[in-house]
């Protein structure tokens, strides 16, 4: 039931630069690489919630291609480029769901570190949220760290009831696609706001 639709579109960060967003294809894998590559120790171990560093380069471009070539029957993505002095074209963030199940999907965001900070990440969650819709996803779940600052601000931005669940250093989120609240924030325990 996925959109086979590519969706293009473009949005202006809060830096100047041009941001250019289609759907994550399965030939993709390429580009998924790059954007690993320029993400530091930190924010590699806060998007996978271990650390990535000593991967061979056979073994991150199985996941590269193990990401991209997720069944498009059960997920969807989006990703972003931007155009650099020297690089144009380059890949520096994406965003994806996988459907786990009764309307539910895992949920996941990856920004390049020079690009962080600058709204990226609110504007692909809301694109996927969409997206996610689309393909009939009623509840978008994710593991988060509780001191990720960056992703506990995108969803505090978002305009859907949150429940946060605190279990040690991490927290079970569930986005609720089906309640719009008129205040958005994310409350701190576990409770639902």
């Amino acid at each position: 039931m996925m959109v086979k639709n590519l969706i293009y579109d473009t949005f202006i960060t809060r830096t100047g630069s041009q941001i250019r967003v289609r759907e994550i294809r399965q030939d993709d894998a390429p580009y998924l690489l790059e954007i690993f590559e320029h993400m530091s120790a930190d924010s590699r171990y806060r998007r996978f919630h271990q650390s990535m560093e000593n991967l061979s380069a056979e073994r991150k471009w199985q996941e590269a291609e193990r990401i991209a070539k997720t069944d498009p029957t059960r997920s969807g993505g989006i990703i972003a480029f931007a155009d650099f002095p020297g690089k144009p074209n380059m890949a520096v963030a994406a965003a994806r769901f996988v459907c786990t199940g009764n309307g539910t999907a895992e949920a996941a965001v990856s920004v390049i570190d020079t690009m962080q900070r600058q709204g990226m990440g609110t504007k692909l969650m809301d694109m996927l949220i969409e997206l996610a819709q689309a393909a009939g996803v009623r509840h978008l779940v994710a593991s988060v760290q509780n001191d990720n600052v960056g992703i506990w601000k995108i969803l505090q931005r978002l305009p859907y009831v949150t429940t946060r669940v605190s279990q040690g250093s991490f927290s079970e989120i569930i986005v609720d696609l089906t309640q719009r609240r008129e205040t958005a924030v994310v409350t701190p325990s576990a409770t639902t706001s």
